[in-house]
């Protein structure tokens, strides 16, 4: 073997090493990301009876929501919901509500429910938003509750909100904030 035909091999050798010797960092890498939480509706109860329903990539504390929360007080019947204004043609329909003096209502779909704003927010993490109630026996909560999106009208602008993975949160958090149901007392 001449000399240079022996450093062309030893330079292959060193990058083969080379490579193998990096591989495992990039793997991991590509590995972490691969095992990362996947982004779905999950179900906190940070203060005694009240229940919050979000979506994020992690079970951990985080300050990094979806554009939809809903928070209810276990068997009250209501969820409010908090809503991140995502959309030029959503900001467009809150403000002409604004400008037009009308009446804040939010159209659930389905129907026939209506619900009205309670609010319009602003954030320094989110932006602008907007807050209303919805009952947990609406249809269009049983529709949420089936599909993880949560459809409604405001004004002119069809909002459609949410994610399909966690369905089963979405029903536990249902249940939990229904108002419980009537049962006759036992006679004596």
């Amino acid at each position: 073997m001449s000399a240079a035909t022996g450093s062309r091999a030893n330079g292959y050798v060193l990058r083969v090493v080379g490579a193998f010797i990096a591989c495992p960092g990039i793997l991991c890498c590509i590995c972490g990301a691969a095992f990362a939480d996947e982004t779905k509706w999950r179900l906190a109860k940070p203060v005694g009876d009240t229940l919050m329903l979000y979506t994020a990539d992690t079970d951990e504390a985080t300050d990094a929501l979806g554009a939809l929360v809903l928070e209810c007080q276990a068997g009250s019947g209501l969820a409010k919901v908090d809503k991140v204004i995502v959309d030029k043609n959503e900001r467009s329909a809150i403000a002409k509500l604004v400008v037009d003096d009308s009446y804040p209502t939010v159209e659930l779909n389905p129907g026939p429910e209506k619900s009205s704003l309670d609010a319009i927010t602003s954030s320094d993490v989110s932006g602008w938003g907007y807050r209303f109630q919805i009952s947990t026996d609406a249809p269009a909560f049983d529709l949420f509750s089936n599909t993880g999106i949560l459809k409604f009208k405001i004004g002119g602008s069809s909002i459609q909100s949410g994610i399909k993975a966690g369905l089963d949160k979405i029903t536990e958090f249902q249940t939990a904030c229904s108002k419980p149901l009537d049962r006759p007392k036992a006679s004596k």
